[in-house]
């Protein structure tokens, strides 16, 4: 289920953190094989006046990236991780390279700017549209003085977002499955709106069933506030949502909750996308 995972890097000390910080959690939840992605990003280019001759260029990127990408393929490797870099590195639109390799992958995994006043109006403009075109989900890390310190284990706590859509469903099943592997605590969450109907008292019970530690909570209020405030209170270490979010009403990125989360969070959120499954 996240066997395969994309790794996109511009070779960054943030992008790279997360190798450092998080690569032996997902490897115990079920991560064996760590597909490199580097882009020559071309599309700044058009910006730039006068006379540039692109194959020089591309080849210029290529020598500098070879070497941080090498170290990658060692650290990945020495984790006992299959990894699959891609070469020659793509030149293009970062974006659209990300979208077109994410096709042989279950999952991406990614970096945006931290949690700085400035990072939670844009998550930078890679990661936004990946965000809001991939078809696969998309693990968000964030680095900054604002970003909760790492923990021991990434899973420890996941706290899962729940609106009773088909999205929250299968970002459940997700969070599920990483608890099965690691014996993560599960907390669900359902903020009270009008026109859900659902029991997640009975759901939280069900899941319990498959040896998994669950909680329920049910609150009411802004529902990105209580989401955030929920995490901060149960020391909550990663979040599983639907990019629906809790609610309906979309914005340019995602579903309105969502989208605040994703740019809130202190915590790294892992992101169920399918334009296949209707909320």
């Amino acid at each position: 289920m996240l066997e395969k995972m994309l790794f996109p890097t511009d070779l960054s000390e943030s992008n790279l953190k997360i190798l450092e910080q998080h690569i032996d959690d997902l490897k115990k939840a079920g991560v064996e094989e760590v597909g490199i992605l580097y882009v020559i990003n071309l599309s700044k280019l058009s910006d730039v006046s006068g006379g540039i001759n692109i194959d020089n260029y591309i080849e210029e990127k290529t020598k500098k990236a070879e070497e941080g990408v090498e170290e990658t393929e060692r650290f990945m490797k020495s984790k006992g991780l299959t990894v699959n870099t891609i070469r020659p590195f793509p030149a293009g639109d970062p974006v659209a390279e990300i979208l077109s390799y994410s096709k042989d992958y279950d999952f991406i995994a990614m970096n945006s700017r931290g949690a700085s006043t400035f990072k939670k109006i844009l998550l930078g403009s890679v990661s936004e549209g990946v965000l809001r075109a991939s078809k696969k989900p998309v693990y968000v890390f964030k680095f900054g003085s604002e970003v909760a310190n790492p923990t021991d284990n990434l899973f420890d706590k996941i706290l899962v977002p729940f609106d009773f859509s088909e999205h929250a469903k299968m970002a459940l099943d997700y969070a599920v499955y990483v608890a099965k592997k690691v014996g993560s605590e599960v907390h669900l969450l359902h903020v009270i709106e009008p026109e859900c109907d659902g029991d997640l008292d009975k759901l939280a019970e069900d899941i319990s069933k498959e040896g998994l530690k669950v909680s329920a909570h049910v609150q009411s209020g802004v529902p990105h506030k209580v989401i955030l405030r929920k995490q901060e209170e149960l020391g909550a270490t990663t979040i599983f949502m639907g990019s629906r979010g809790v609610g309906v009403v979309r914005s340019l990125l995602l579903g309105s909750t969502s989208d605040s989360v994703i740019r809130r969070s202190r915590v790294p959120v892992f992101v169920f996308k399918s334009p296949e499954v209707e909320g």
